[in-house]
């Protein structure tokens, strides 16, 4: 077997390390990002274009009516995703290169239930600039009281009804590789109890 060794100069490896930290940082920003949600307040600016300037409700289909662009589907798309499309579909055909700003001006106030075995079960928060895993939800519950079994923690989707059982210290294996159970709204998380 052969082995070959590559050599940068210091500059190009410098580059090489800033760009893919760049990269990384933002995969990790694009899975954190929370998306849009029905009754989500929006604020769009088209730069320049002040009659473009426009506060929208997402409706609970997940919809707002805006200006040329008419109905357009934003609910479950990130605020980048949706400046991304509100521009491509502008430039296409009203305006030369248009800057498009995408904020979200009020939050739809969204939870998860955390039950069982923590120190203040009920609904939890979901925080409006980032999603929330697991791990996180059981923090702001309170923690695990001295009862809970951290090898049965049973996460319940509330889309679909389906359940899916994990250990903490699997939970916490998962975030050591970069990896997170994210909750959605409405999901379940419930501590099971200890037996002695």
């Amino acid at each position: 077997m052969r082995t070959i060794q590559t050599t940068y100069p210091r500059a190009g490896l410098w580059i090489l390390l800033v760009l893919a930290s760049l990269a990384f940082m933002r995969a990790g920003a694009a899975d954190t990002a929370r998306k849009i949600v029905p009754n989500d307040l929006l604020f769009i600016r088209v730069y320049n274009e002040q009659e473009m300037t426009a506060e929208k409700k997402v409706n609970a289909d997940g919809f707002i009516n805006y200006t040329f662009v008419k109905e357009i589907k934003v609910g479950g798309k990130t605020t980048a995703e949706v400046e991304k499309e509100i521009r491509d579909i502008l430039d296409k055909d009203y305006f030369v290169n248009p800057e498009v700003s995408v904020e979200v001006k009020q939050y739809d106030v969204q939870y998860v239930t955390v039950t069982g075995q923590v120190g203040r079960p009920g609904k939890v928060e979901i925080p409006p600039d980032h999603l929330i895993d697991v791990v996180e939800a059981i923090g702001a519950a309170g923690d695990f009281t001295r009862l809970a079994n951290k090898k049965d923690i049973k996460v319940r989707n509330n889309k679909t009804g389906e359940s899916m059982k994990y250990s903490y210290d699997g939970l916490q294996k998962l975030a050591e590789n970069g990896k997170k159970v994210i909750l959605e709204h409405g999901d379940v998380v419930n501590v099971g109890e200890s037996t002695f």
